[in-house]
């Protein structure tokens, strides 16, 4: 009854024979039968330590946790306590995001067993993730907005200052036409095209956002060579749907060369931007500008 009020279950593994021997409440958070999970997982005990850990690690936890769940586990063959949150299921049940607290117990000097909470913290980790999710994302595209995508752009250049990386500005051509000639919900359109090219086209890496308007911002991280950043942007100058095409200028500025803080690659790539809507459709990079004009 304790543990329904609180809304936890409790559960116990025999850390030297690899078997859970106690898992109460599981009905509560999981939906499944405490003795059903016991069972699930009892055949588990005749693997090897590393293949018990990855089979525990499948029947509980989400794929994106398994570092996590990872880490826990050290902890506790340390002999030391650990909390962490994680997406948690039983077997084929419903991921849900969970808190859990694992203490080692510890007989001459060897973790011999550990027992665990698990706190349903699913409704509150939603609600944190969508209140940070408005935050740092534009709400139309999905990119990150202008103060997130400067704010990771900034840490990356803290995090990475030996690197090679290229700012970019891009820029749809003549949008306002587009908006007054085709209308706003054609605009909308292509923004969202664009947004989608500019997701398949740059790695996990880079950083994409949306500064605003018809206006983006890219951060391509440690780059090889100008080359390999052409290949890259070369199929961003034009956004296609089934009743138009848009062109697009991009103002590109490197790190070092060109700036060594993201204020000064802003107005290096705005201003490399500026020259590229000249002739539109087209890339300009800012150091040619000084060789432009030199």
């Amino acid at each position: 009854m304790t543990l329904k009020a609180a809304n936890v279950c409790v559960f116990e593994v025999d850390i030297v024979n690899q078997l859970y021997t106690v898992f109460e409440n599981s009905e509560d958070i999981f939906g499944v039968p405490g003795e059903k999970i016991l069972n699930d997982v009892r055949k588990y005990s005749q693997f090897t330590p590393e293949d018990y850990q990855k089979a525990v690690s499948l029947y509980f936890s989400h794929p994106d946790d398994y570092e996590v769940i990872n880490q826990a586990f050290q902890s506790i063959f340390q002999g030391k306590s650990t909390s962490y949150e994680a997406r948690m299921r039983a077997g084929n049940s419903e991921f849900k995001w969970c808190k859990l607290d694992v203490t080692p117990i510890i007989h001459q000097g060897v973790p011999i067993k550990m027992i665990g909470v698990i706190t349903d913290i699913d409704q509150l980790k939603r609600k944190n993730i969508a209140l940070q999710s408005a935050i740092m994302y534009d709400g139309f595209t999905g990119l990150y907005n202008k103060q997130s995508a400067a704010h990771f752009i900034k840490k990356r250049l803290k995090e990475y200052p030996q690197q090679k990386h290229a700012l970019i500005v891009l820029d749809i051509d003549n949008f306002k036409h587009v908006n007054d000639t085709y209308g706003h919900i054609m605009g909308d359109e292509m923004i969202l095209k664009l947004s989608e090219k500019l997701k398949i086209t740059f790695h996990q890496d880079d950083i994409v956002g949306r500064f605003g308007g018809d206006e983006f911002i890219l951060f391509v991280q440690n780059i090889e060579n100008e080359q390999y950043l052409i290949e890259r942007i070369n199929d961003l100058l034009f956004c296609h749907n089934d009743k138009m095409t848009c062109s697009n200028s991009l103002g590109i500025a490197l790190y070092l060369q060109d700036g060594k803080s993201f204020e000064e690659l802003l107005a290096d790539a705005d201003e490399a931007l500026y020259q590229a809507k000249q002739t539109k459709q087209c890339y300009c990079f800012y150091h040619t500008i000084n060789v432009n004009q030199e």
